[in-house]
């Protein structure tokens, strides 16, 4: 019970964070249209219905207090009812949107170590519909609130004739509860983890017809029947498991509610006893009949309210696993800067051991290598070598398992998070291709010089970026890509130079290629590394690459095979050692003649 009314409380203060005052006033006017403005009306109809049994002679003025309170009352009502009507579907829409944005700046603050864990990606895959629980879970709040209110009420008034009434009204509702609560834990699984198979496999299939990328292959080999045949299939097993846990449920509810009512009408029957032997009035009467139905209905709705809001309480606990989600990965409490001479620092991997969280297979083994103030260096081998896996360690992405990484002597544990990347720009084979305008693309490199102009054009002109500019419309303001109105989307070789400016962009002193050129030709290819090679002269340069002709020109290549360096030098040294990089080399020249 703690959990439930804690989440419940969670769930009101998200919505205050959303709304603000105007989340108390939307469950108020729930309270006031539900709860109030009925107990008041029937209050003021017993009186009436007395009034009228009393006083013989009865007058507009005897009855005008009662008017009066009536109309202030559904004045009242109107008010909030027309508040609700206008804002109510803006308030939910604003408190979504508010959801959206806690996800968002949750991602923001979590590293590529978290991502890249299995269960996490399970975790991100929950939260689809969290949204729609949360709203849910308010409502179902703010009814239980509702019904508790109601039923206190309705308690009150009925306890001053008939005392039992509430201790067996609320008898009767126990099977009932019971029976319901039974039933959504029967079935709540098929709203969540049962349904997961069947949404998964839908979502997968309506990306592969609607995706650019892919659509094409789905019209050109007629696939689009035998995959709708997997929908269906999916829906047919899951619709059936469904049914057989759901429909039974049926009888039993109904024999429940049947008890219940029978408790009632036996509590009216007393009521109108009383009417009958002359010792109750017809307005108490009214009075007592209308909150006897409050009473079994207010009843019901609280242990109704409280059985759905624990069903939820799972599928909540991922919204709220998410949001107490840490970094695998932070920054020292005390961290040490980095020594100012030489610039760029020396990189030094010293005995690296490395293995991915929850593996037993070390990528990297004993591994030395040191990159010295402004070189060139490329990094080459065969997939699964551990090359990104260097990479993904010198941006600590990941800690390693034994030895250390120094930047200039300096162990990189020691070293603030957000400093050191500052002194690092990349350009990755997966990078982003950010859907808004051209402009911020390059901004993004870095944030801290948004309005610099000059420096956007010098960083669009070394990229080569410039070249494809005055062909857009709309120049540095142009949305580029097909996600938004007005986009124009870019060739692969346009979008690596612009994804090339926005490293330029960056200025750092350590410059990072991890395969970025693997979907272009290899003209735009060469272009791109030619524009690093005499630009970046101050810079130290890391290369990953498979094209050979990339890294040729490196001042020193490091072979890397199981997690070793087995070879290093320059082109013209491994070329005359005939190992490994001479074969790679020679099985790539093969494919030119």
């Amino acid at each position: 019970m703690r959990k439930t009314l804690s989440y419940g409380f969670k769930a009101l203060n998200l919505a205050w964070q959303a709304n603000g005052f105007y989340s108390i006033l939307a469950i108020f006017s729930n309270l006031y249209e539900s709860t109030l403005y009925p107990l008041i009306q029937v209050l003021l109809l017993a009186k009436l219905l007395d009034l009228l049994g009393q006083v013989k002679n009865l007058t507009f003025l005897d009855i005008g207090w009662i008017v009066t309170i009536y109309l202030l009352a559904s004045l009242v009502k109107l008010g909030l009812k027309s508040f609700l009507d206008v804002r109510e579907a803006f308030l939910q829409t604003q408190q979504e949107g508010f959801i959206d944005l806690q996800v968002s700046k949750k991602l923001t603050e979590l590293d590529p170590a978290t991502f890249e864990k299995p269960e996490f990606q399970s975790l991100i895959a929950q939260l689809e519909g969290v949204k729609g629980t949360l709203q849910m879970h308010l409502l179902r709040f703010t009814g239980l609130i509702d019904a508790v209110f109601k039923f206190i009420t309705a308690a009150i008034v009925v306890s001053v004739t008939f005392p039992l009434f509430a201790p067996l009204i609320i008898i009767a509702t126990i099977p009932s509860y019971i029976v319901s609560d039974r039933f959504r834990k029967k079935t709540w699984p098929f709203y969540v983890e049962k349904k997961s198979m069947v949404t998964r496999v839908t979502q997968y299939i309506k990306n592969l017809l609607s995706s650019d990328s892919t659509s094409k292959e789905a019209i050109i080999f007629q696939t689009g029947p035998v995959l709708l045949s997997k929908i269906k299939k999916e829906q047919k097993s899951y619709y059936s498991e469904f049914a057989k846990a759901n429909d039974p449920w049926i009888i039993k509810i109904l024999l429940a509610r049947i008890l219940q009512f029978g408790v009632f009408a036996y509590t009216q029957y007393l009521n109108i006893s009383k009417v009958l032997q002359g010792t109750l009035q017809i307005g108490q009467f009214t009075l007592v009949f209308q909150q006897s139905l409050a009473l079994t209905f207010s009843a019901e709705e609280i242990l109704n309210h409280y059985s759905s809001i624990a069903a939820r309480n799972k599928y909540l606990d991922k919204f709220f696993d998410f949001l107490d989600t840490k970094k695998v990965i932070t920054s020292p409490s005390k961290s040490v800067a980095i020594p100012n001479k030489p610039g760029p620092p020396i990189i030094e991997f010293k005995d690296v051991a490395f293995k991915y969280p929850g593996t037993d297979r070390e990528i990297l083994k004993n591994f030395n290598l040191t990159i010295q103030s402004g070189e060139k260096v490329a990094l080459v081998g065969e997939n699964g070598a551990g090359k990104t896996t260097l990479i993904k360690l010198l941006l600590r992405f990941y800690d390693v398992t034994e030895g250390e990484i120094l930047i200039n002597g300096v162990n990189i544990k020691d070293v603030d998070l957000d400093e050191w990347h500052k002194h690092i720009g990349a350009l990755f084979q997966d990078f982003i291709k950010y859907q808004f305008t051209f402009k911020e693309n390059v901004y993004f490199g870095d944030l801290t010089k948004k309005q610099e102009e000059e420096l956007l054009k010098e960083a669009i002109e070394k990229s080569g970026a410039d070249k494809y500019l005055d062909t857009l419309p709309d120049k540095y303001d142009q949305v580029v890509g097909k996600m938004f109105e007005k986009g124009i989307d870019l060739s692969g070789g346009q979008w690596q130079k612009l994804a090339l400016a926005r490293a330029f962009f960056r200025n750092a002193p350590i410059l990072i290629l991890d395969e970025p050129t693997s979907a272009i030709d290899a003209k735009a290819e060469y272009e791109i590394f030619q524009k690093v090679q005499s630009l970046q002269k101050d810079k130290t340069v890391i290369i990953i690459s498979h094209r050979f002709s990339t890294v040729r020109n490196a001042d020193r290549i490091f072979v890397i095979d199981d997690g070793h360096i087995i070879e290093e030098g320059n082109h013209e040294k491994l070329m005359k050692a005939k190992g490994l990089y001479a074969e790679l080399f020679n099985i790539q020249a093969q494919g030119y003649k």
